[in-house]
């Protein structure tokens, strides 16, 4: 049997080269099953795995999207009892969604943090508690923490 994948399948449909569609239930999924001039084919992901939509709704949509507003539906071998069954774990993603949340947490946190210390910043100004540092007094404190890490430096050098 054929496969096609989704660019594949929007290809075909604009070349005329597909007849028809259907949407067969296989457990408590359905696959797109694609009639094409050349026989049939089934719409498959990346990996080569038939697509599976737990969702008929889904699959209409994408259907729809390509291009086809008309399909035949076969529950026949539909089961939607089966679906914990085939429900599989994920503990990889699982891992990864988690680790991208504290991440995203993370970086929210310190956006206020940051958002705060700069508000802090602009309100010391408006107040007189904080104050703009001349040139002059800016060289100098670079110049004073040069000389503080070049001895540091020496002294590590030392040891």
């Amino acid at each position: 049997m054929q496969t096609l994948n989704l660019e594949q399948l929007k290809a075909a449909t604009l070349a005329g080269g597909v007849t028809g569609i259907s949407l067969r239930g296989e457990g408590a999924a359905f696959v797109v099953h694609v009639h094409t001039q050349r026989g049939e084919a089934i719409m498959v992901t990346s990996r080569q795995q038939p697509r599976r939509f737990a969702d008929p709704r889904k699959a209409l949509q994408v259907l729809r999207n390509v291009g086809w507003n008309q399909c035949q539906i076969d529950v026949v071998a539909w089961r939607p009892e089966e679906r914990a069954l085939e429900k599989r774990a994920r503990p990889d993603r699982s891992a990864a969604l988690k680790a991208a949340h504290e991440a995203a947490q993370a970086d929210a946190d310190y956006d206020r943090w940051f958002r705060a210390k700069v508000q802090a910043s602009i309100d010391g100004l408006k107040d007189g508690s904080n104050r703009i540092l001349t040139q002059q007094e800016v060289d100098a404190h670079r110049a004073a923490l040069r000389t503080k890490l070049e001895a540091m430096r020496m002294t590590r050098a030392a040891a």
